[in-house]
């Protein structure tokens, strides 16, 4: 979800109508979760050919993609953003994943043997694409976000909880069970007993 000030950065440094940056969010929203239900409700209240052509213009959408005429079918899957935008577009995603990483225990003892608690290469390209997925994992909610750094926080203070990896943090969406262990939901677990063994 992007914050206001990032919208205005956007608006601002494209040159963008907010009619444009909202197009751009269905469409980058529907080809993430692959529903379109949105962009065909959206394409009905504004023609979408003219605000996909005066995108184009502006070098968000790529001059390479070919937009047909009035009325005829557009696959919105294959419209090519500039990569440039997209990664200022979800940088609040970016900036969450960040401040995942740094939060996220560094280390963790299995068997005597400390790992990197912070390794993200098993599951996912580099850290960029990582924070990406955390980011539509948790639908950029910001209040979720900070719910589990919170529980991330808490965790560690703790350290009573059985981290694993990140990558398989996020992969896994083990916020959730993090969450409920915190709260002791669905569990016989007194977390005071298991802190003073």
């Amino acid at each position: 979800m992007l914050t206001i000030e990032n919208e205005m950065a956007l608006l601002e440094r494209y040159k963008l109508t907010p009619t444009e940056l909202f197009t751009v969010k269905v469409i980058l929203l529907a080809t993430d979760n692959g529903d379109y239900t949105w962009v065909q409700r959206f394409a009905k209240l504004l023609k979408l050919r003219d605000v996909l052509i005066s995108l184009q213009e502006k070098g968000i959408i790529l001059k390479s993609f070919k937009i047909g005429s009035e009325g005829s079918s557009l696959s919105i899957e294959d419209i090519p953003f500039n990569q440039n935008f997209k990664k200022q577009f979800f940088r609040a995603s970016f900036e969450m994943g960040e401040e995942l990483f740094n939060t996220y225990p560094q280390f963790i003892v299995v068997g005597g043997i400390s790992y990197n608690a912070r390794r993200v290469s098993k599951k996912y390209n580099d850290l960029e694409d990582a924070f990406a997925k955390y980011g539509k994992a948790i639908k950029n909610n910001p209040d979720l976000h900070q719910q589990i750094i919170d529980d991330l926080k808490w965790a560690i203070s703790e350290g009573n909880y059985p981290f694993t990896t990140l990558d398989d943090f996020i992969a896994d969406q083990s916020w959730r069970a993090l969450h409920s262990f915190r709260n002791g939901e669905g569990t016989n677990i007194n977390n005071d007993a298991i802190k003073m063994i």
